[in-house]
């Protein structure tokens, strides 16, 4: 609460150390940091700015790694709504849609997750050139879902397909 006054310039250095610690593995560190810069964005830029759903992926990241699934569903429905409506041709819109899959994934809501994934990973690799270097794991994170997504549904010749261009 005393960083309201200034909170617009706050909440980046927090959303960067919630990374860094995430990159770490210190998810348990890592989650109230994310949760104040998401926080401080919100209050001043509110809930449509690029930051702030940039800030909702970036919880919505550490949620999951540590298996909190139904915890970052909701929170990647609101990022994935937002960025379908004030950015919808964005790479980051489609990898939205993977964010929410694997969220779906993981409470085992198979035969939603299922599209929700496909096009997030067309979406992203047809805008492969505008993902920046940065992001590019992204693609492969996709691949690595729907080869799980195809495993746990006992749909081998699809996990194979998958695997294949895993590879490549």
């Amino acid at each position: 609460k005393l960083l309201d006054n200034d909170h617009h310039l706050l909440a980046a250095p927090l959303a960067s150390l919630a990374r860094l610690l995430m990159d770490q593995g210190r998810l348990v560190e890592a989650e109230p940091l994310s949760r104040e810069a998401l926080r401080l964005r919100r209050k001043s830029l509110g809930d449509t700015h690029p930051l702030v759903t940039r800030s909702l992926a970036n919880l919505i990241d550490i949620l999951l790694a540590q298996e909190k699934f139904g915890e970052a569903e909701p929170l990647a429905r609101e990022c994935l709504a937002t960025r379908e409506r004030t950015m919808p041709d964005d790479p980051q819109t489609f990898n939205s849609r993977c964010l929410l899959s694997a969220c779906l994934l993981g409470e085992q809501k198979y035969p939603e997750a299922e599209p929700l994934l496909l096009s997030g990973y067309e979406g992203m690799k047809q805008r492969e050139a505008r993902i920046p270097p940065a992001g590019k794991y992204r693609l492969k994170q996709a691949m690595e879902r729907l080869v799980q997504l195809y495993e746990v549904t006992n749909r081998p010749e699809q996990a194979a397909e998958w695997k294949q261009k895993l590879t490549e």
